[in-house]
């Protein structure tokens, strides 16, 4: 499975980096050691699932921009953007919506068996896209999906 490039603003380091201009409608891959005199904002790379350490109560603390592993698709996301968080807690779970997955309410967004074997599903509350999945470590299988709303 491929991983998105997760860009948050503010966040300096050595890893790619991405301005933003026209509040969104103009994105600016720049080169290593390429200057950016611009007036946009400048996002840096971050750890896919450090995502998470950027929001506060499912809004998002600084503007990030998404790259999904086609290359083509993007999506920016500015700071208090609220998100839906979903889980998906079972002895095993297994994700059917992937991120960048647009959804529909109620539609299936992963499968969780218990260990008698019983199937159950996590249905979607809203129509949204899926923008990010995350995998919390625990003795059972825990997923959280934030959504998008439309």
């Amino acid at each position: 499975m491929k991983i998105p490039k997760i860009y948050v603003e503010g966040e300096l380091n050595d890893g790619d980096r991405v301005a933003i201009e026209k509040d969104g409608n103009a994105i600016i891959f720049l080169e290593k050691d390429e200057e950016y005199s611009g007036n946009g904002k400048l996002l840096y790379q971050v750890i896919y699932d450090d995502l998470a350490k950027y929001m506060s109560l499912d809004t998002l603390k600084k503007d990030v921009l998404i790259q999904y592993p086609d290359k083509h698709t993007f999506t920016y996301l500015k700071a208090g953007t609220k998100l839906i968080s979903v889980p998906a807690e079972g002895y095993k779970v297994y994700p059917i919506m992937d991120f960048g997955f647009r959804v529909l309410k109620g539609y299936r967004l992963a499968t969780l068996e218990s260990k008698k074997g019983d199937l159950r599903y996590v249905n979607s509350p809203v129509s949204g896209t899926v923008i990010f999945m995350n995998e919390i470590p625990s003795e059972r299988a825990n997923y959280v999906f934030y959504m998008l709303e439309e």
